[in-house]
């Protein structure tokens, strides 16, 4: 298990390089915002170093988690409501605009909530429209009231 170990240390170390050595001529070329604004320089940089590292990072954990297999359902259903959690704020304006009526008080795309959440929210107060409805029985199919149950009061 320990050269096992080593070989996903080492290739997430690779990686991590190889990411380092693409952010160089993405940072210069980004170069002229800074002038603009370092705010928005440093969120673009930071931004385009978390994207180019997870293409490569996460992978290589996820078949790192493979090969220990102990836990391994328990690490699915986290990635999972991680995923889900990052949908919802990657997405909150596209789901605002077909999901919901526009005098809905729970939007998408606030942090730490899923779009299950706030699917059961918007269904408990008949705020869904037509596709968000369809979308959520969609849901019901594979997880029955999926919504529902996936609420969590704030």
């Amino acid at each position: 298990m320990k050269i096992v170990k080593f070989i996903f240390t080492a290739l997430a170390l690779l990686w991590l390089s190889i990411t380092i050595l693409a952010m160089i001529p993405l940072t210069i070329l980004l170069l002229p915002t800074l002038f603009i604004s370092k705010k928005h320089y440093t969120e673009w940089t930071l931004f385009l170093f978390a994207l180019i590292c997870s293409l490569g990072i996460y992978p290589i954990c996820f078949v790192y988690s493979i090969t220990k297999w102990k836990g391994f359902l328990s690490y699915l259903r986290k990635l999972s409501l991680s995923i889900d959690i990052t949908g919802n704020i990657v997405g909150g304006a596209l789901l605002n605009d077909n999901f919901i009526i526009a005098s809905s008080t729970n939007q998408f795309g606030v942090i730490r909530e899923t779009i299950s959440d706030n699917l059961g929210e918007n269904e408990r107060d008949d705020t869904l429209s037509d596709f968000g409805k369809r979308f959520t029985n969609l849901l019901g199919v594979i997880d029955f009231d999926h919504a529902k149950k996936s609420i969590i009061e704030d």
